[in-house]
């Protein structure tokens, strides 16, 4: 059935590993982890609320379990993490106006200061990598890792 396919798959080879695609996914984004919160370790935030700040930029004001969708993160991690950024002035919560059982997050005027942080920091840490790449190879990479992430199967 995948015999087509199996070239891209792990097996018994060691050497099956560097054709399989999800392991370059996982090296690329552990490295990028690891870059990221080398980078934003003086603003005093980890990565997963790094993460959270940055989903919560994007959509705005969302409710958690949409910040956590959109961080990769767990349901009970993210609701955590969000109200140690309650303490620390970064976010606040309240209640939805349509379902008073949904609680809502948005960043304060400290949280969108920290926005603006964490993207210079981004910016300098990523520019050397991506400078490597044409324009039209990024829009390509962008394409294919969208197909890829389209075609898993939601949780």
């Amino acid at each position: 059935m995948l015999t087509h396919l199996e070239q891209f798959l792990p097996n018994n080879e060691p050497s099956s590993l560097q054709s399989y695609p999800f392991f370059w996914i996982s090296q690329v984004n552990g490295k990028y982890t690891q870059l990221i919160e080398k980078s934003i370790k003086k603003l005093g935030i980890d990565n997963t609320r790094r993460k959270i700040i940055l989903s919560t930029n994007a959509l705005e004001q969302a409710s958690i379990t949409e910040i956590a969708n959109l961080s990769t993160l767990k349901l009970t991690t993210a609701t955590k993490a969000i109200y140690r950024l309650v303490e620390d002035d970064i976010v606040q919560v309240f209640s939805s106006e349509s379902d008073e059982r949904i609680s809502m997050v948005k960043l304060t005027v400290k949280g969108k200061a920290l926005v603006e942080q964490i993207n210079q920091i981004s910016q300098v840490a990523l520019s050397g990598i991506l400078n490597a790449f044409e324009d039209e190879e990024l829009h390509q990479l962008n394409a294919q890792l969208k197909k890829l992430f389209n075609l898993m199967p939601s949780s």
